[in-house]
């Protein structure tokens, strides 16, 4: 009899086991039921969220690739106006190159040679506006505008040769 009250309390302790684990399984599961009713929930109320925020994104990407074709276009500009300001510039420092090296008062072969940092029509005897004066065999000065100067042509003409790169008809209607 002694086995059997033994067997019996094992018997109870370990159904009293399966009962409470089953108890606590139950639980378990409720709780995580609950979660996972939460999280769908959760889901369900972002899908309407994630939505718009895809159409924020498509909407930010197509912003994006417009300002950048815009961006492109602007760049190819700027290169086309960089160029013919480039041009223009080129087009300048020739004709005062040209303007240097016809001016017999401008040595156009220096070492130091800038062009267009030499007088020109408006900066002809820069110290006096415009006019520039001589002295005559009596000793008087003379002041003479730039206009009058080329009225009577220059007063050292640059003669024809290859250095020029001018024929003598040039330099007969450059001297006037």
């Amino acid at each position: 009899m002694k086995w059997i009250i033994i067997i019996l309390v094992v018997l109870a302790v370990l159904l009293a086991a399966a009962l409470i684990w089953t108890a606590m399984k139950r639980k378990k599961d409720q709780v995580a039921r609950q979660r996972a009713s939460e999280l769908r929930s959760d889901a369900a109320s972002t899908a309407a969220e994630k939505q718009e925020r895809e159409a924020r994104a498509r909407a930010a990407q197509a912003e994006a690739d417009r300002v950048r074709a815009e961006a492109d276009k602007l760049e190819v500009r700027a290169q086309q106006e960089r160029t013919s300001y480039d041009m223009t510039q080129a087009k300048q420092e020739d004709h005062l190159r040209e303007a240097d090296r016809l001016d017999p008062d401008v040595d156009h072969r220096d070492p130091d040679y800038t062009p267009g940092l030499h007088r020109g029509p408006d900066h002809v005897g820069s110290d006096h506006g415009g006019a520039t004066s001589s002295t005559d065999r009596d000793g008087a000065t003379e002041a003479r505008t730039w206009s009058q100067q080329q009225s009577d042509g220059p007063a050292n003409p640059v003669p024809p040769g290859p250095e020029t790169g001018i024929s003598e008809e040039e330099q007969r209607r450059y001297r006037g």
